[in-house]
């Protein structure tokens, strides 16, 4: 838990949840933290990359964004032979590059909103105004490509602004996204495999509603106490239910994920928009992959569970 990236924090919360809800009659944890300054700890002891691994029959993943969830950790714990929990190298990072995974959900069938790529340092300003100003119109999004929690996302809605957009999201990444803005509901389905029967099976659909002035799931709406709402099971009809649900399932395939992930979409009138796939969904005590596995009768240290064992198989 810890690491390198914005998410930090966050991590920090999955890793301490993860931690204290293990079933002590089957597993006897020890706390890895990798500090900001990429400095190894075991059990609050300064250590290396081996000390710490040597010691583990398993590695619980709870490392959120940059090299926790971009497959470069999945490399490194592979070097060293060590099992880990979640998806392996490619899957982690093609999920965690947006644009990527989204050529990809495409060629799969599955819908994406139209997108730009920029690269730091390049001169891409023709190719900015023609998406705004053909491809589509303002409001945009301007996100990283490879970043999570919402970190540097923004909506722009005038042209005035979307320089100083671009800026700030630079410097969470070198790659930023320009995508079209969807009116529409917002919903979140998590993927278990080896869970009620089957190989892959989808968890209940939650439905996320930002509130207190925000625009979108942004990182205080998801981490702050009621600054949204979380609804599960999600009040749509049963049709768009099992829509969402296997898109999930779907996305959680094309793209090779192990043992869970949780997909974000947008709902607008009866089409189904892809967002991104997260490989390694938060699990903290307000997250919602648990939330989710709750409705479903799990509770959170048979997730914890599931989640060990199908990365095992």
């Amino acid at each position: 838990m810890g690491g390198l990236s914005a998410e930090h924090e966050v991590s920090l919360a999955t890793g301490k949840n993860v931690f204290e809800h293990l079933d002590r009659s089957k597993y006897e944890p020890i706390a890895i933290k990798i500090s900001k300054d990429k400095k190894w700890f075991l059990n609050d002891k300064l250590t290396t990359e081996v000390g710490a691994l040597k010691v583990c029959d398993i590695v619980f993943n709870a490392l959120h964004g940059t090299f926790g969830e971009d497959g470069r950790v999945q490399a490194l714990l592979e070097y060293y032979d060590a099992k880990y929990t979640g998806s392996g190298v490619c899957s982690s990072a093609l999920a965690m590059d947006k644009l990527r995974s989204r050529e990809i959900f495409k060629l799969s069938g599955l819908s994406v909103p139209k997108t730009l790529k920029l690269r730091r340092g390049n001169n891409y300003q023709a190719l900015l105004n023609v998406f705004v100003n053909k491809v589509t119109n303002f409001p945009v999004v301007v996100k990283p490509c490879s970043n999570g929690s919402s970190v540097g996302v923004k909506i722009v809605k005038e042209k005035s602004k979307l320089d100083k957009a671009i800026e700030e999201a630079f410097k969470v990444d070198s790659k930023v996204l320009i995508e079209e803005f969807i009116k529409g509901r917002e919903f979140t389905c998590g993927v278990l495999e080896n869970f009620d029967g089957q190989s892959v099976a989808a968890l209940p659909v939650t439905e996320i509603i930002p509130k207190r002035g925000h625009k979108f799931f942004d990182y205080d709406a998801k981490y702050k106490a009621g600054h949204s709402d979380e609804v599960t099971p999600a009040f749509i009809d049963e049709e768009t239910t099992k829509k969402v649900q296997e898109i999930a399932i779907r996305a959680h395939q094309v793209l090779g994920c192990k043992a869970y992930s949780r997909t974000d979409v947008l709902l607008r009138g009866g089409d189904i928009f892809i967002l991104e796939i997260n490989t390694l969904p938060g699990l903290t005590s307000n997250s919602l992959l648990p939330k989710a596995a709750q409705v479903a009768r799990l509770t959170f240290s048979q997730l914890l569970d599931k989640i060990i064992e199908s990365s095992l198989i």
